[in-house]
């Protein structure tokens, strides 16, 4: 398809040639660029802690309760793992009380696997 320009006196006006929607190609690489650099960042900022023994993790989510600091804690639950992102509110005989935004999780100490946390401040073992 092809508009008629010849009503213009300019003769680049004339001879524009509208390239259809290879000019939106920039802006969709962009977004997907921006996204996936997002979404790298966001993996990188996740401060991964690896499966500690059972004192360890204590001390982990006394430091997130006392801090209030959300986490993300990864635990074992019959054949399954589950994710669960909340903060530490109590901390009931061997299972820690986690508040999520919807939910109240009750979580076995035993069962968790990992603890992350975005706030690299708050976890400094050496």
């Amino acid at each position: 398809m092809s508009v008629d320009r010849s009503y213009s006196p300019y003769e680049v006006i004339r001879a524009y040639h509208d390239r259809g929607m290879m000019k939106w190609g920039a802006f969709a690489t962009g977004e997907l660029t921006e996204a996936q650099n997002t979404f790298e960042k966001d993996k990188k900022d996740d401060k991964k802690i690896q499966a500690f023994p059972h004192h360890v993790v204590l001390h982990l989510l006394n430091q997130s309760f006392s801090n209030q600091v959300q986490i993300k804690v990864k635990y074992q639950s019959k054949d399954k793992l589950n994710e669960v992102y909340g903060f530490v509110s109590e901390f009931i005989n061997n299972q820690v009380k986690l508040k999520s935004t919807d939910k109240i999780h009750f979580i076995s100490i035993e069962q968790i696997i990992n603890i992350y946390s975005k706030k690299n401040s708050c976890y400094l073992l050496t």
